[in-house]
C-alpha cells in the first residue's frame, strides 16, 4: 500500500510488535470511522496485549484531511519495528 496519497477508501490497519527478549507484546490499530457529530474520525487503539488499552479519537472533515496523521502514524509504527498484520 502506498501511504503518500490518500486512497479512495480506507478502513483500518492493525499493527503488532512482539519481542520476547525485550518483553514487548504490543498492538496498535488505526482506523477511519464515521461519527454522529462529524464527517469522520481517526480512531487509534493501542497498548500491551492482554492489558488495558488506550483509545484516542480525532475528528476530521474528510479522509483527505486526516491522511497526514494516518500516514505519519503508519510510518512511525513501521520505524518502531511494528508489522502490519491486518488491514481493511
Amino acid at each position: 500500500m502506498d501511504f503518500e496519497q490518500a486512497p479512495d477508501s480506507f478502513g483500518y490497519i492493525v499493527f503488532d510488535r512482539t519481542d520476547r527478549e525485550a518483553d514487548a507484546r504490543r498492538f496498535y490499530m488505526i482506523a477511519w470511522q464515521s461519527t454522529l457529530l462529524d464527517d469522520g474520525a481517526v480512531v487509534r487503539v493501542f497498548g500491551r496485549k492482554g492489558r488495558w488499552k488506550r483509545i484516542i479519537t480525532t475528528p476530521y472533515p474528510s479522509l483527505q484531511a486526516a491522511w497526514p496523521l494516518i500516514r505519519a502514524t503508519v510510518k512511525t509504527r513501521l520505524r518502531h519495528q511494528y508489522r502490519i498484520v491486518e488491514s481493511g
